[in-house]
């Protein structure tokens, strides 16, 4: 892979390293080259779009037929029920059943007429009817399947055959209610009702062999050329047992273009397949084509004459005007290239030579506005870095707080002295939730949320120094919580206004915390009620020239990071109090 890599970086390095006249040479050859391979790709691709339709259209003509005659199997076994439910033989035996008189039902008369549909309807292998008092009647081609009545209410399928009014529902194997003995089927489950008063007065369960479906299968994969697989609603096969796992997977893949066929191309084992499927809305199954397609790219000797013969003509033409070009532009270039040669000295002065009013003439003007550029820009980068550089030591020295830790361990060691574990604990949950979130693995940015609960254990631990001196409230919209800011805005301003504010009031300090969103904007308000200040403090830290460290530290690190799309708002009045308006653009990555 670094071979590559060098190899690649070698080869672009002696492009740009070369004359202009050869880069437009180098430059239409690759545009030829990649137009003949377009025009090539782009023929392909018509082609296979075109086989890939027909493909389309012959499976769709396959899970037609094959819903078709899914269909027909699965109608031919709601007759037969029909026949079986709306049968007076069926319906008398089944209303003279009580819980009292099992004994004298007449069961061999229900068996006998079931025998008749089983033994004449190949696609049926077996016939069960259950009444609500533990009967059974069947008639079973193959062997008797071992099941228990009692369990009925609790199978799965039968809410839902109760729901559904007399419709019949599928279920591959009874819905797991019987034991298959290694032998599929598919169950056609109805409730049998009399017919004279609509009470429900059995179950009837019609299973038809899993070969009927897998027969259909084969047909239609012998006649088509293509795999056919059937599943139920559960997405359990009913016919399909040679799928594997990737062709199971890539069935899952398809999506529908309407609400019933959709089609995929896929990749499986190292080939490429047309994955179809159609979903039977009657009974909720779906039905899949899995078939192989390869495209025949042979194209006619006149196509590839005539391509042939396109590629040399506009090749020559290619060099030839390549060559013509590049002697009108390269040759006023040279003139231009030596008198910037200073560049290379680190130097950036301005071009003089002498130009006309075409291509070259508008690039050394716009080289000499470039150079005049990258001087201003320079020296405001050279500001800006020193002034970044002061702004990061200012959020050192206001992360750390020395003062302030000492203090509140001085605090700490005097509680204890005092035996007040409670308000220690307190003190020091806050201490280290304060320094976690502000310190944040050395990230700059945070969500609002977290910048308000340093502020909160900022003010937990403050309010246990000063015995309760100041009372907080908050304000908070939580749409604002997610929202992302750099770190240690609010803290600063907090400390600000206990320190200067509301130490020199007579009063109880009261700090209030909002946040709020406007248009496209977060608001993030501090109020107290502390000494204030008058029109001249105001101004000054409005201006910059406030000796504060945390406030004018927190107004830089606000403009470096959003530029002009911040806001910060002093408005003060003397013996009043203080508020602080912060607006920022809502972030959230």
């Amino acid at each position: 892979m670094y071979n590559k890599f060098f190899i690649l970086r070698n080869l672009k390095d002696k492009y740009l390293n070369s004359k202009i006249s050869i880069k437009i040479i180098i430059y239409f050859s690759i545009i030829f080259v990649l137009s003949t391979i377009i025009l090539t790709f782009t023929y392909r691709k018509l082609n296979s779009i075109y086989n890939l339709e027909k493909m389309k259209q012959s499976s769709v003509e396959v899970l037609e037929s094959a819903e078709a005659n899914t269909s027909m199997i699965i109608d031919n076994a709601d007759n037969v029920s029909k026949m079986i439910i709306s049968s007076d033989n069926v319906q008398g035996t089944l209303k003279k059943v009580n819980k009292q008189d099992k004994e004298g039902t007449d069961y061999d008369n229900i068996s006998k007429y079931l025998i008749q549909f089983t033994n004449f309807n190949s696609n049926i292998s077996s016939i069960y009817i259950l009444d609500d008092y533990g009967n059974k009647y069947y008639s079973e081609n193959v062997f008797y399947k071992d099941f228990q009545i009692e369990k009925i209410k609790d199978s799965e399928w039968y809410n839902e055959l109760l729901e559904g009014e007399g419709k019949y529902i599928l279920k591959l194997n009874g819905g797991g209610f019987f034991d298959n003995n290694g032998n599929n089927y598919v169950s056609l489950i109805r409730v049998i009702n009399d017919i004279n008063t609509g009470k429900k007065i059995g179950i009837l369960i019609i299973n038809m062999d899993e070969n009927v479906f897998h027969n259909l299968s084969l047909k239609l994969s012998n006649q088509y050329g293509t795999k056919v697989v059937i599943q139920n609603e559960k997405n359990e096969l009913v016919t399909g047992e040679d799928v594997d796992h990737e062709m199971l997977n890539a069935i899952e893949k398809v999506d529908y273009t309407d609400s019933k066929m959709g089609f995929l191309e896929e990749r499986i084992h190292g080939k490429d397949y047309i994955v179809s499927n159609l979903k039977a809305s009657d009974y909720n199954w779906k039905l899949t084509t899995i078939a192989l397609y390869s495209e025949s790219l042979q194209q006619t000797k006149f196509t590839n004459y005539f391509l042939i013969c396109f590629s040399i003509i506009n090749f020559l033409l290619i060099i030839i005007g390549s060559m013509i070009i590049s002697k009108f532009i390269t040759r006023p270039l040279k003139k231009l290239s030596q008198s910037m040669k200073e560049i290379e000295g680190g130097e950036f002065n301005i071009v003089n030579i002498k130009t006309y009013n075409d291509e070259v003439g508008e690039l050394k003007k716009g080289y000499n506005i470039a150079i005049s550029q990258i001087n201003l820009l320079l020296n405001k980068i050279h500001e800006e870095e020193k002034i970044k550089r002061q702004t990061e030591l200012n959020l050192l020295m206001s992360q750390i707080k020395p003062h302030f830790l000492y203090n509140t361990f001085d605090t700490i060691n005097s509680l204890a002295l005092l035996g007040e574990n409670k308000i220690i604990y307190k003190m020091i949950k806050a201490l280290g939730k304060f320094y976690r979130t502000s310190l944040n693995n050395g990230k700059d940015i945070i969500t609002v949320k977290e910048e308000l609960n340093t502020v909160k254990s900022y003010l937990i631990i403050q309010n246990i120094r000063y015995q309760d001196m100041i009372e907080t409230e908050y304000d908070l919209d939580p749409r604002c919580d997610d929202f992302r800011i750099i770190k240690l805005v609010l803290q600063p301003l907090v400390e600000n206004a206990i320190y200067h504010g509301i130490r020199n009031s007579k009063n109880k300090g009261k700090i209030k915390i909002s946040t709020f969103q406007e248009e496209e904007k977060v608001l993030l308000t501090l109020e107290d009620n502390g000494a204030g200040m008058d029109e001249s403090q105001v101004r000054n830290i409005t201006e910059n020239r406030t000796t504060g460290i945390g406030v004018r530290a927190t107004k830089e690190r606000l403009r470096v990071f959003y530029g002009n799309e911040h806001e910060f708002i002093v408005e003060s009045k003397k013996n009043v109090g203080t508020k602080i308006t912060i607006k920022i653009p809502r972030i959230k990555k």
